[in-house]
């Protein structure tokens, strides 16, 4: 699993917006708004960053440590 923070996400339409497009490229994801991050299986890395550049949000992969002290 890949977990991606993703700071532009800040409410339920950003969420949808996100939900919506990796549905559509068969991305299985979990979303976390509280967190503001998207976990994806790791096949998917590079076509989940692309798609959601594609519609304006950019990513960056978190650490563990991240996940530990936020």
């Amino acid at each position: 699993m890949i977990t991606y923070k993703v700071p532009e996400m800040h409410c339920e339409k950003c969420v949808a917006r996100i939900h919506q497009t990796l549905d559509n490229a068969n991305i299985k994801h979990f979303i976390d708004l509280k967190h503001k991050t998207v976990t994806i299986g790791e096949e998917d890395d590079q076509k989940t960053r692309d798609e959601l550049e594609e519609i304006g949000f950019s990513t960056k992969k978190t650490s563990f440590f991240d996940k530990l002290f936020g």
